[in-house]
């Protein structure tokens, strides 16, 4: 188990308990401490041999035939339920001459079964509005393949008809061998987009990670030759070894009653056979070698420089209280090492630009803890001595009281957060819980035994057994380390040799114990005296409060019970960075990311994060290209503080030195192999053609870094966030408008302002070319071929044609899809969206991307345009519209039920001047989407005479 950013997780970062898969990142989002806990009754202890038990609101049972099923009933999302199809059979489980079936086995479930006919089940599925294609319902690992549906519950039969296409990936797909072979290509182009230079250096690194295991062997992919040439009777052979009912479970979480589905579950799949004979065995151990294995990964590619000591040891059992109690204490080392590191990579002469330590599952077998850290160029070795330094220093002191402290802080928070939002847990979390139960054996008790239990534990856990612990994970009885550097003329990359000569050289040093800065007890030292309220109106339609300050603020107010322990805010102006000119766009786009660096009211950054452990209290400054803002979040208890950071975020904005060396040092690192990589050169082009080199599309260099000017940056946020009465603040959560107007009042109310409104954006200039424009990127070593296909589309604010347009790009996609991967089966996918950098106007377009062989590159631009001209001519269908509006409708049902989202409308209707009771229509929308209008909008945004087309080709074909 491992604790990151507040969430425990096990093996391959699945949750412990659904409820905590609530993600707190630590340097974001840090979360509340013990007095948000909710008082409980006295409960007795729990003994340290106490067996973890499974959680009682979930039906768990297996069928006669071995196959075991999890229900649960849940209500987030409303109207949705959540089937999945769990197999123990995955690639490690193939033979030499079957490497790649366990993955296209997967494929071929949507390609025909006894009940579904090639395509059918996605198109029927996809009309009502659920998204369907083995791309985004199932997934192949090493040890498990996982099928997966998201279906709506009020529509009468597409539960079931889910259900039984489960069932027919059990035991009923018909490996016709004509589908076989026309999926054959789909695989290969899948193959084909996992190339490149992340694949080059995986590819060193495997088998040093899995050292002499059939893992290192076993990539989910396969071999192309392999997938060219396999016999339908292998792929048969395997399917029926591996896929029997003994090895599968199916999860259900969501809006449904469990008897019905317990009812549906054993109709469907009690017709399984049972097995008569023991299922096969499946045992792949990953050895611990003794000796330490050492790798340098070079590619000429590869951007950036990094580091990383793997050490390696057997799984921990999870089946007790006090296997329970040391997953924690192993999350506490984590937690503590991570500050450290924060903390050493913001000084000057920092060894690294950022380090991290994680546990890890590297099988079902075997654990990791890891320490890595990137590095600048030329300094591998540098970086590598400084993780085994800090290894060392707390290996022989330890960590201290007030780190321990912290870091209990945050594990508590994580708890109390989890716990606060139990009845509000979303069913992907509870479905992911209960597949790791099945797959890995994880326990699952529910959120309220591990409440309980960490307000035990966590507690009365102390340094010393910390540093216990922390000794058992750094033992050197089987340790990897890998590097990860350029090739490029002049760096000099380190032999394993000079790697292991760092590791004794960083052993001799001596080491001190860790010298733990004190920092402020408050916040702020004097909280302002609250703004006057001169003006509240009403929208009672979106149950929005409208509070004017005397400063010439409007606060927008909207309590929900979405979440029951999540505050959502931002306090937005017009202006961004259009307000400056080309010469400082950089320094605007830059400025916030300084600021932050600077920490805030006086507080360096890295004070700041100690000085809110345990509390979840975030807010951020941002500069866009025509806004400009401060966003935040917290829980209800701690609200004031979140907005006490807000208002020294505008008001006492930090600007040090050393932040600013270090935002320098971190982008120059970030940036001086940035050429080399194919992928960004690419995009590059795409947005210098699409905006025909416009100055905010410009990228970022290295020789531009070395010209950033300090003095402009902190001029630039100080006029940015000077005068309040340029800004609108909104607010949407748990809370009540009684609760939140005196907090909103105090310190958002009292921030500065000249009283009347001075900001708005500028029109930039943007502007897509005016005719068909051509460009060739040559870079890159492996034999694939991007484009990307633009249409200029810059439609008006109108919300109907607004839907439409998306609407008509969700057709086009599907449609492309269709043709592309399933007719011709020459590319893997095709994405179709849509880039209009509102309120600016003139740059706007709709995208068509695609990964294919360089031979067929200019075919597949052909069929894409081919069906575009088809569309203008024809429309598309009423299936497809159908798919396009079911599509909408099922996805603005969530959406409504997230704070997130009526945070974002609200602030987009003011900005964009837009009437705000136009989010309740909606639907309205929707519902009006027609063949008819869409065949409109086909012909009104696809010019053929105003279009680009950018393809990135190999260098060597």
């Amino acid at each position: 188990m491992r604790y990151i950013g507040g969430m425990f997780s096990r093996a391959l970062g699945r949750p412990l308990s659904a409820a905590l898969a609530v993600t707190l990142a630590l340097a974001v989002c840090p979360p509340a401490g013990l007095a948000q806990a909710v008082q409980q009754p006295a409960q007795p202890a729990f003994a340290p041999t106490e067996r973890i038990p499974f959680d009682p609101a979930v039906t768990l049972a297996t069928l006669p035939n071995g196959l075991r099923y999890y229900i649960r009933r849940n209500g987030r999302p409303e109207k949705r339920v959540m089937l999945q199809l769990a197999v123990k059979a995955g690639s490690v489980d193939e033979a030499d001459d079957q490497q790649g079936l366990a993955h296209f086995l997967e494929h071929m479930a949507f390609n025909g079964t006894k009940r579904f006919k090639a395509g059918e089940l996605i198109a029927a599925l996809e009309s009502t509005g659920s998204r369907l294609g083995p791309h985004v319902n199932a997934y192949t690992s090493f040890d498990e393949t996982v099928y997966m549906f998201q279906l709506p519950t009020d529509r009468e039969g597409v539960v079931e008809k889910g259900m039984q296409a489960l069932a027919d990936f059990a035991g009923g797909m018909t490996l016709d061998p004509k589908e076989i072979d026309k999926e054959r290509g789909v695989v290969i182009e899948e193959w084909r987009g996992g190339l490149g230079v992340g694949a080059r250096l995986r590819d060193q690194q495997i088998p040093i990670l899995y050292h002499l295991s059939k893992y290192a062997e076993r990539l989910p992919i396969g071999k192309p030759e392999v997938l060219k040439s396999f016999t339908p009777a292998q792929l048969e052979s395997f399917y029926t070894k591996w896929y029997r009912p003994d090895r599968m479970a199916v999860v259900v979480v969501g809006d449904i009653e469990p008897e019905q589905m317990a009812s549906l579950i054993a109709g469907e799949f009690g017709a399984l056979p049972k097995p008569t004979t023991p299922a096969p065995e499946r045992k792949y151990d990953v050895p611990l070698p003794p000796e330490m294995l050492v790798k340098v990964a070079t590619d000429p590619e590869a951007t950036q420089s990094s580091v990383s000591i793997i050490r390696k040891r057997p799984s921990e059992r999870s089946e007790t209280v006090a296997d329970y109690r040391a997953s924690l204490v192993r999350s506490l080392v984590s937690q503590m090492l991570n500050e450290r590191f924060d903390e050493i990579a913001r000084k000057p002469e920092a060894p690294f630009l950022g380090a991290g330590a994680f546990d890890s599952s590297l099988s079902p077998s075997v654990t990791t803890f890891t320490l890595g850290a990137g590095v600048q160029d030329g300094k591998i070795e540098a970086g590598l001595a400084a993780l085994q330094i800090e290894s060392n220093r707390v290996k022989q002191h330890g960590f201290g009281a007030a780190e321990l402290d912290r870091a209990r802080k945050w594990m508590v928070a994580s708890y109390d957060r989890a716990y606060n939002e139990r009845d509000k847990s979303e069913s992907g979390a509870y479905v992911r819980e209960y597949v790791s139960h099945f797959l890995l054996g994880e326990p699952s008790p529910g959120i309220e035994y591990e409440f309980r239990l960490a307000q035990q534990v966590v507690p009365a856990i102390t340094a010393a057994e910390v540093a216990d612990a922390a000794r058992v994970l750094f033992a050197d009885t089987s340790r990897a380390v890998i590097a990860v550097s350029p090739q490029k003329p002049g760096l000099a990359i380190p032999m394993e040799t000079d790697l292991r000569a760092a590791l004794k050289a960083a052993d001799s040093v001596a080491v001190l114990p860790w010298s733990d800065t004190t920092i402020a007890s408050e916040l702020m030292a004097k909280v302002p005296d609250p703004g006057e309220v001169v003006g509240r109106r009403e929208i009672p339609e979106l149950g929005v409060t409208i509070v004017r300050f005397r400063n010439g603020l409007e606060a927008w107010l909207k309590p929900t019970d979405f979440k029951n322990d999540q505050v959502l805010f931002s306090l937005t102006a017009p202006g961004g960075s259009s307000l400056t000119g080309p010469d400082k766009f950089v320094e605007a786009q830059l400025a916030t990311a300084f600021a932050s660096l600077s920490g805030a009211g006086g507080h360096r950054a890295v004070d700041l994060e100690k000085l809110l452990a345990g509390k979840l209290a975030f807010a951020s400054a941002a500069i866009g290209l025509s806004s400009h803002g401060i966003s935040g979040s917290s829980s209800p208890a701690h609200l004031e503080t979140a907005l006490q950071l807000l208002n020294l975020r505008f008001t006492a904005p930090g600007d040090d030195s050393e932040a600013f060396a270090l935002l320098k040092r971190q982008l120059e690192a970030a940036l001086i192999n940035r050429d080399r990589n194919p992928g960004v050169a690419f995009s590059d082009k795409i947005a210098a053609v699409n905006t025909m080199g416009h100055y905010s599309s410009t990228p970022l260099t290295a020789d531009r870094i070395a010209t950033l000017d300090r003095a402009a940056m902190v001029e630039i946020y100080k006029a940015r966030f000077s005068n309040a009465a340029d800004f609108t603040f909104f607010m949407v959560g748990a809370f009540t408008v009684d609760q939140a107007v005196p907090l909103v009042a105090r310190y958002v109310g009292s921030l500065p302002s000249a009283l009347v409104r001075t900001s708005t954006y500028k029109d930039v200039g943007l502007a897509f070319p005016a005719s068909v424009q051509r460009a060739t990127v040559v870079k890159g070593r492996e034999p694939k071929a991007q484009t990307a296909l633009s249409y200029f589309a810059d439609p008006p604010l109108d919300e109907n044609e607004q839907s439409r347009v998306e609407a008509a790009t969700e057709v086009l996609e599907i449609a492309l899809r269709d043709i592309l991967r399933e007719e011709l089966g020459e590319t893997y996918g095709v994405s179709v969206g849509r880039s209009q950098p509102l309120p600016q106007r003139g740059s706007a377009w709709i995208s068509i991307g695609f990964t294919a062989a360089p031979d067929n590159v200019d075919r597949l631009i052909g069929r894409v345009q081919q069906e575009i001209e088809r569309l203008q001519k024809e429309g598309p269908s009423d299936d497809l519209a159908t798919r396009a509006r079911e599509s909408a409708r099922r996805a603005h049902e969530i959406e409504l039920r997230e704070n997130g989202y009526w945070l974002g409308r609200l602030q987009s209707a003011v900005l964009l001047q837009r009437d705000p009771l136009l989010i309740l229509r909606r639907f309205e929308r929707i519902d009006a989407i027609t063949p008819a209008n869409l065949h409109e909008i086909f012909r009104r945004y696809f010019p053929k005479d105003r279009y680009t087309v950018v393809t990135l080709l190999p260098e060597k074909l």
